[in-house]
């Protein structure tokens, strides 16, 4: 498996923020490490335009995507695929 760094972009089991045990497969940038290297933040890309949301491009991801403000802890065992870096994306 690749090691996960900052500025990358994988497909995570992205956590929903309300209660329940439910969760989404979604593509999401790594913003941070915490202290450990096993809890990762990410902010999620999503396809709905929100208030905060700015326009992302890359070239492997199919459907116009906007970068959510909102970051989320997440586990390295939620990494599922790499898709790319953010080197190979335009922001709007």
């Amino acid at each position: 498996m690749r090691v996960p760094r900052v500025g990358d972009i994988w497909l995570v089991h992205y956590p929903y923020i309300t209660p329940g045990n439910m969760e989404k497969i979604r593509p999401a940038i790594i913003k941070d490490f915490d202290d450990d290297k096993d809890v990762i933040i990410v902010q999620k890309l999503t396809t709905k335009k929100h208030f905060n949301n700015r326009k992302f491009y890359h070239p492997k991801l199919k459907r116009n995507t906007f970068i959510s403000a909102e970051t989320v802890n997440i586990n390295e065992y939620n990494l599922i695929r790499y898709i790319g870096n953010t080197s190979q994306s335009r922001k709007k």
